[in-house]
């Protein structure tokens, strides 16, 4: 008997095989249309210092936050087309995928995961979530804008065959551990939420035990 094909990776389908760029295509024209991270942001008077942006397209709102809070930005993005076109807003952008980001530990005191989480690969969430702590500097922040749904669910994704699009509590990936509390979750009205956590310190967490 054949063994069965094993799927393809949709971080694959998007890094490698055209999907990404195919995205950014679809998606070029209402980019920065509709932003419910950045208002959030400012409302918790949260000022980032180093932010890193997973999803990021061409880096308009990286731009954006850039001139609010004359902070230092990174981007990571599946498309070659949309780092190129970022390079137009001098935005730097890696081309990579959210379970491996090619940045220094610690380095960043706000991660943004932009509406990219519900294409990620499921078997790859886990390592998500720890790339994502690795990064982030104590005291930082993580949002989270996605789909959102307490009840795990995937959806056929319309635009490529063999690809899904899943809906499920993305932050609990990091609430999961003690030291990540959440400071605000808010649904944006477009049947996505903004979900922003900060991760403790160590002394800040844990109560000594005599």
């Amino acid at each position: 008997m054949e063994r069965p094909r094993e799927m393809v990776k949709q971080k694959t389908i998007f890094l490698e095989q055209g999907e990404g760029d195919a995205w950014f295509t679809r998606n070029l024209g209402s980019l920065g249309k509709y932003d419910p991270v950045t208002p959030l942001i400012k409302e918790l008077g949260i000022t980032p210092k180093y932010v890193l942006e997973v999803g990021c397209a061409n880096g308009w709102r990286l731009d954006k936050l850039r001139t609010e809070f004359n902070c230092g930005i990174v981007g990571i993005e599946p498309s070659m087309k949309a780092a190129v076109h970022g390079a137009h807003l001098k935005v730097p952008i890696h081309q990579s995928t959210a379970n491996c980001l090619p940045v220094n530990p610690g380095g960043y005191d706000m991660i943004i995961y932009g509406f990219c989480l519900y294409l990620t690969d499921p078997d790859d969430w886990l390592n998500i979530a720890a790339e994502g702590d690795r990064v982030l500097a104590e005291g930082g922040h993580i949002v989270i804008h996605d789909f959102y749904d307490e009840v795990a669910a995937a959806r056929a994704y319309e635009h490529r065959p063999g690809v899904f699009a899943y809906h499920c509590d993305f932050p609990r990936f990091w609430q999961s551990h003690p030291r990540y509390i959440c400071v605000a979750h808010r649904d944006g009205g477009h049947n996505d939420h903004v979900t922003i956590l900060r991760k403790r310190s160590i002394k800040d967490t844990f109560r000594i035990i005599p």
